[in-house]
């Protein structure tokens, strides 16, 4: 019999080691990768391996590819606190030229946009143990069932800001988060995009940006500043968490296979 002691020490284990290797890890991804053919988009990111980076600032770890057609980002976080931020807004990638005189407007892509009513979900996170069956399933209906867009602009074929989850152009997006409360996250979308914004040498600069609510703190279920956050279950009185945006700059080259 697997008791909840056990099951919380394995937790603390995974955890521990998560977080050790990705100590490990450069802040910045540097260098550049070729996706590989098997690639699903489905929000589970087995097939990418270890990712290429972990950034302290948004605590996320990551990695950015390409293949001959499509720019990829993909990351992954076990922080409560962090996945819940990326449920409230989403994560905004913004691709813009290396040459700052460049008068190009810069795209950006965010993704996920989950319905208010469903975003909740920091204390299903933080029990102890694995998540049940069940508990993972409502989990992630609740915040993959009822998106309906995905914002992007920057791109004149699209000027009215924002683009259906189920469409004929391209952009895919998927995120999953697993029994051991692992939050990982994949975007894709066509270079053709993004292809007045590289350089002769098929370089640009991005920024990765979870969103968060624009404030500094929420106080969720209780008495105190801030926005209450829907939840259903009971919160302690003045629980919070910080939801300040938090970001990175960085600059990718595409890969050749």
């Amino acid at each position: 019999m697997i008791t909840k002691k056990y099951t919380s020490g394995l937790l603390l284990i995974l955890s521990c080691t998560f977080t050790a290797f990705s100590q490990k890890l450069p802040e910045k991804q540097e260098t550049g990768v070729y996706a590989s053919s098997n690639v699903k988009l489905d929000g589970k990111i087995t097939e990418w391996g270890n990712l290429q980076a972990y950034n302290p600032a948004t605590e996320i770890s990551y990695t950015m590819a390409n293949d001959d057609n499509n720019l990829y980002f993909v990351c992954s976080s076990i922080i409560p606190e962090t996945i819940q931020k990326i449920q409230l807004s989403g994560i905004t990638l913004t691709i813009s030229p290396v040459d700052k005189k460049s008068v190009v407007e810069p795209v950006a892509i965010t993704y996920p946009i989950v319905p208010w009513v469903n975003v909740q979900i920091n204390y299903d996170l933080r029990e102890k143990a694995p998540l049940k069956e069940s508990l993972v399933s409502t989990i992630n209906d609740k915040i993959s069932g009822y998106l309906k867009e995905i914002k992007i602009s920057g791109v004149k074929d699209f000027p009215e800001g924002s683009i259906p989850v189920y469409n004929d152009k391209g952009i895919v997006g998927g995120h999953y988060i697993s029994k051991d409360k692992v939050y990982t996250y994949e975007l894709s979308f066509p270079l053709s995009l993004i292809r007045s914004l590289l350089n002769d040498k098929d370089t640009f600069n991005y920024k990765v940006q979870v969103n968060g609510m624009g404030k500094d703190v929420i106080t969720v279920g209780g008495v105190g500043p801030g926005m209450s956050a829907p939840s259903d279950k009971p919160a302690q009185p003045g629980a919070s968490y910080n939801t300040a945006p938090t970001y990175f700059n960085a600059t990718y080259t595409l890969s050749k296979k």
